[in-house]
């Protein structure tokens, strides 16, 4: 039977290779015919306009050659009577060429009408030389045609020719020129009547663009009438190139509406003059052979396509139709309709396929059934783990867990242990539901008949349904509820906590449900160690703080006592004794010159080491900060610290109106004498700018330098050697006071520090000025 055949020879049967390639052939010779058509008439277009274009060339070669023979037979400037013999046989050699001239002229060598012929006063002294082509004639001696000219004087539409009169040197003494009436002359002068269908027309155009003449059934050009296409006809006129192409007559208007015709225009420039030959023909007209041999071309396309489609019709009865409605059951499988593949009794190949696809279709609804719950168990996974991530403290934590613990499993009460660690026994921290039994404030360890108690024990799940599991489980309760599971909360080590969930009379836990809550416990266990972890962490960080305040704190008070101490007793003692030295010395008679001169040594010695106590005791307590406030003292220590060495300073300060905090005041000088120290030190910088900001309640400092730089974010984390040990004190006072500290900085680059500390922040409790 034909349905049992193998599916490759129904195929071989029905469907002929060589149809498509031969269609694919015959469509790529059809397309190739049709461009060689339409190339063909393009290029005859263009070899008719190329043919006009020699002829006119010709004509006007023909009238330039008389006007310039009739210039050679002088070798001087023509006088009045032989200027009139002259033109009145060129009017003759014009006339039989059925050429008009109205006027022929004579210039002078600077290109003005000297003579006229006829006479016209208007025409005398006119300037001819304006136009470029006389002008080119007058440079060069060459014999020119001009483009179309307007002009009131020489008169509308016309056209120069112009020739040169030479002396014996070869000079040019003098223009003979000719104005060409374009309108009076002979119409086939410079359009030979010539046909090209009933739609095309020839155009004359010259250099500027402007139409010269036009042939019928084109319309009569007007004065300064402008082709179509004006600055393209110029360039191609001055690149001597021919064209052709197709365009849209829109710039034609035919009872005020456009045409939209497509047309062919052929394109070809003159040699001997700035002109151009224009070929405009309707698209249609021109491509009528081609448009015939498309239609036909389509015809035959239809018929082999008719062919093609009776073809197709053929196999889809016999291939394609089965293939489809496996296709459908497929979509329906694709959806989840597992049930939608059927076994079939065909024993060809597609029988085959739909049989395997059959069985394939039983395999995936069972590995879809694994996979879904799989997938819910990692949802429900992902879910806890994201909630018990968004908080570290320990109530967030269970209250956000919890909540998504009954949502994932649909329960409606529940409660969370947790083991003290100050006794041996688990507090209820969290409770929900309607449920009595998890009311119990206290759960002992050591209880052997409590379900908690056995899960702690052994670490796994365990469900919890009967009165002799729990205490609490009476038969009351168990009217409302079938039982509730005990999950251990633990983490690779240890056990902190058992979490229970109750099971409604419908909703009964299973072994994928148990798997699920196990790995619930595990994601809850290690979210509640990093709280409880978080919570240590930060208490010792705060004891850290208190340390670091405390020691900054006396160490700042030992300053101050040492700078209070140098100031009152050594400072006095030294001034005193500069004082006696002075008086002594002004007792000393002349003829004791050298003790005096060991006297004043002395004085000098007295005084250095006063200046050293007044450089330890601004070191240690700056007066200006307690007496001046925190912009002067700041400014105080950067003039004698950098600008003494040679460093430019530029210092800024803004929003200090009122004194800041103490404390504030205090911490912010101590960060800036580190960084100017550190300078100093390290950096080589020839320029600091220093940058002090009080608004908002915030107060900014920054400190930039132009010196070799370094990488500051390893000195920071290497907190070893003299800069980094700056830096980090700098980093532990902004901490304190609750700012944020920055440093930017490469090797070869500048440095930048900036700190930002609230304006109102307070020492906190034990704490001093830092």
């Amino acid at each position: 039977m034909f349905t049992n055949l193998s599916l490759q020879k129904r195929i071989s049967l029905l469907v002929a290779a060589g149809l498509l390639i031969g269609l694919g052939l015959f469509s790529w010779l059809g397309l190739e015919s049709l461009r060689e058509s339409t190339q063909r008439t393009l290029d005859q277009r263009l070899t008719i306009a190329r043919i006009m274009a020699n002829h006119l060339d010709e004509r006007l070669t023909q009238t330039a050659s008389q006007l310039e023979n009739a210039a050679n037979q002088y070798r001087e400037f023509p006088a009045g009577s032989e200027f009139a013999e002259m033109t009145e046989s060129l009017h003759r050699l014009f006339a039989g060429l059925r050429i008009s001239v109205p006027d022929i002229m004579l210039t002078d060598a600077s290109g003005r009408v000297v003579s006229v012929q006829p006479s016209d006063s208007q025409i005398l002294g006119t300037d001819i030389a304006s136009y470029p082509e006389p002008n080119r004639t007058l440079q060069t001696g060459a014999t020119t045609i001009s483009n179309l000219i307007n002009s009131p004087v020489l008169g509308q539409r016309v056209v120069l020719a112009t020739a040169a009169i030479t002396d014996e040197n070869g000079n040019v003494v003098g223009l003979l020129a000719s104005s060409i009436d374009i309108e009076q002359s002979s119409p086939d002068i410079f359009s030979e009547d010539i046909e090209v269908g009933s739609t095309g027309y020839l155009e004359i155009v010259d250099g500027n663009g402007l139409v010269v003449a036009r042939t019928q059934p084109g319309s009569p050009p007007v004065a300064s009438e402008l082709s179509d296409h004006p600055g393209r006809f110029a360039d191609l006129i001055k690149e001597g190139k021919a064209a052709v192409r197709t365009c849209h007559r829109c710039h034609e208007t035919t009872q005020s509406e456009i045409q939209r015709r497509q047309d062919v225009l052929a394109f070809a420039p003159l040699s001997f003059a700035s002109w151009g030959i224009a070929i405009r023909q309707s698209e249609e007209e021109a491509l009528a052979p081609t448009r015939q041999l498309e239609r036909q071309l389509i015809l035959l396309g239809i018929i082999v396509l008719m062919g093609t489609l009776l073809l197709a019709w053929a196999i889809i009865r016999s291939i394609v139709r089965p293939i489809k409605v496996l296709t459908s059951a497929a979509t329906k499988v694709a959806a989840g309709d597992f049930n939608a593949a059927r076994p079939t009794a065909r024993r060809d190949e597609i029988g085959q396929l739909g049989n395997a696809f059959y069985e394939m279709t039983r395999d995936l609804s069972y590995s879809r059934d694994e996979l879904m719950s799989r997938n819910e168990e990692l949802s429900a996974l992902n879910t806890i783990a994201a909630s018990v991530s968004e908080s570290l403290n320990l109530t967030d934590v269970l209250e956000k867990a919890f909540g998504k613990v009954l949502e994932v499993t649909r329960a409606t009460a529940g409660c969370v242990f947790l083991r003290d660690t100050g006794e041996n026994r688990m507090k209820l921290m969290f409770c929900t539901g309607p449920t009595d039994i998890f009311r119990c404030q206290n759960l002992g360890l050591t209880t052997v008949r409590c379900a908690c108690h056995q899960v702690w024990q052994a670490r796994q799940t365990l469900m919890v349904n009967h009165t002799s599991q729990c205490p609490r489980l009476s038969e009351e309760i168990l009217q409302n509820i079938s039982g509730f599971v005990s999950v251990p909360l633990k983490t690779k080590n240890r056990t902190l906590g058992i979490m229970n969930v109750t099971c409604s009379g419908d909703n009964y836990f299973t072994e994928h449900d148990f798997r699920l809550l196990d790995s619930i416990g595990y994601h809850i266990g290690l979210a509640i160690e990093n709280a409880i972890l978080y919570e240590e962490a930060k208490q010792k960080e705060q004891l850290r703080g208190q340390l670091l305040s405390g020691a900054i704190t006396a160490q700042e008070d030992e300053r101050k006592r040492i700078s209070r101490e140098l100031h009152d007793e050594f400072g006095q003692t030294l001034t005193g004794l500069i004082m006696s030295i002075e008086s002594m010395a002004d007792m000393v008679t002349p003829e004791q010159a050298k003790l005096k001169s060991k006297m004043e040594s002395a004085k000098s010695l007295v005084v250095r080491a006063l200046e050293e106590i007044r450089r330890l005791t601004l070191n240690l307590r700056p007066s200006a900060l307690d007496d001046l406030g925190l912009v002067i003292a700041i400014r105080t220590y950067a003039s004698t610290h950098l600008e003494n060495l040679g460093i430019k300073v530029k210092f800024e300060s803004k929003g200090f109106s009122e004194r800041l905090n103490p404390v504030v005041e205090t911490s912010l000088f101590r960060i800036v004498q580190e960084a100017i120290n550190n300078i100093v030190k390290h950096a080589g910088a020839k320029n600091v700018h220093i940058k002090l900001t009080a608004g908002e309640g915030r107060v900014t400092v920054t400190i930039e330098d132009d010196g070799k730089g370094f990488d500051g974010g390893a000195a920071l984390r290497s907190r070893s050697g003299s800069e980094s040990l700056g830096l980090v004190g700098i980093q532990e006072r902004t901490t304190l006071l609750g700012g944020t500290f920055s440093i930017k900085s490469r090797p070869g680059e500048k440095t930048r520090l900036k700190v930002e500390i609230p304006a109102a922040t307070m020492p906190r409790a034990g704490i001093g000025a830092i």
